[in-house]
Order: structure tokens, then sequence, then C-alpha cells
């Protein structure tokens, strides 16, 4: 997974750079030809890691099991849920969703200054790639329909900034995931439902 967001970084950098080549006023042709080549092979390389995820997943049932339980979850593609469960080793260890939220780093915290305490916010501490893998969940999650995407739409509605809101729902995300893969179950949109309802009732730490 991690090598996978290397080759996708470097192939953002390389599309940039092609762009700027081609937009220049003069450009050797042969400067061209190659970083396109790269962008091509490094394209060849990324579908090569998906097959190989895919083909390891599929021989292993200690990944298959809780990566279909994952994908029952609105925004949870096969990446997003290969990537959590990579960077927690299936949740091994963590006991409960708030301590997952600290382990990536979105957790709220509270702003100390002294004996002063102000607004909480977020520690960004923690695992780096799973608070990314969070947000790209959460990015896929907010135009749902169901209870998930109105989780994002009532914090937005009372006021909530457009990237607070994210963290929220990424952090959401994370928690429910735990939630279906720790109680072998899949997810059940009208129990989450129900859930939401009486979270969004109480006042959201952000």
């Amino acid at each position: 997974m991690r090598e996978r967001e290397t080759l996708l970084q470097t192939l953002t950098q390389e599309r940039n750079r092609l762009h700027a080549l081609q937009h220049k006023a003069r450009t050797m042709t042969t400067v061209v030809a190659l970083v396109q080549q790269r962008i091509d092979l490094l394209k060849e390389q990324i579908t090569a890691l998906e097959r190989s995820m895919h083909t390891l997943v599929a021989m292993n049932t200690e990944l298959s099991e809780p990566l279909k339980l994952l994908l029952t979850v609105p925004g949870y593609g096969f990446v997003t849920a290969a990537s959590v469960l990579a960077e927690t080793q299936s949740f091994l260890g963590l006991h409960s969703s708030r301590q997952l939220s600290a382990y990536a780093g979105i957790a709220p915290a509270p702003h100390q200054s002294g004996a002063m305490t102000g607004p909480a916010h977020i520690s960004k501490t923690g695992n780096e790639h799973l608070r990314r893998t969070a947000s790209l969940a959460a990015i896929g999650a907010m135009k749902c329909k169901g209870p998930v995407g109105q989780y994002d739409r009532q914090l937005r509605a009372r006021g909530k900034p457009a990237k607070v809101a994210l963290v929220a729902l990424g952090r959401k995300l994370l928690g429910i995931g735990f939630a279906v893969v720790t109680s072998g179950r899949p997810y059940d949109e009208a129990f989450e439902s129900k859930r939401m309802a009486a979270l969004l009732g109480k006042q959201v730490l952000c």
C-alpha cells in the first residue's frame, strides 16, 4: 500500500512536469518522450501492484474476510479498505474506535496553554497514512444518501467548516469500520441511522 502511494505521488509529479514541458515555448521532443515513458512505466507498476494486492487478499482469509466487511461500509473501496487493514494490522491491539482515531491522529484534543484550555483541535501526531485514507473514505462517502452522507451534511448545516466536517466524517468511518470488523457483522444502515441521529443530537467536538 505504501509503495502504491509513493508511485502515485511520483506519477502526479511527472504528469505536472509533462504539462509544464508541453506548454513551454521551446522544449526538446526527446525530453518530453522520456517523461512520457516514465509516466507509462509508473502506470504499469501501479497496475501490477494492485493485481498483486487482489491476489494476496484472495489467497488469505485473514485479509479477505475483514475486507469484505469493510466494503459494506459507504466510502470504502478496495484500496481504502486494504489500506486501513494494512496500517492497523487488521485492528490488532486496538480496543476501541477512540483508540483508533488517536492512532490515526484525528481524535479531538483540547488546546492547552498553561492553565488555559481552548477549543478542541486535531492532534495530527498519529499515522499519517491512515489519516489520509480516512480522508479519502470520507470524500467517497460524503455524497451518499444514507446516514453517513447525512452526518456530513448536518455538520455543515450547523456551520462546521468543510475541512472540519470531512475530518469528523473520516473519524466516524474509521469507527464504523472498526465496529463491523471486530463484530464480524456487515454494515447495518438502519442501525447506523439511529446512532448518527443520537450523535448529532450532542455537541460534536472537531
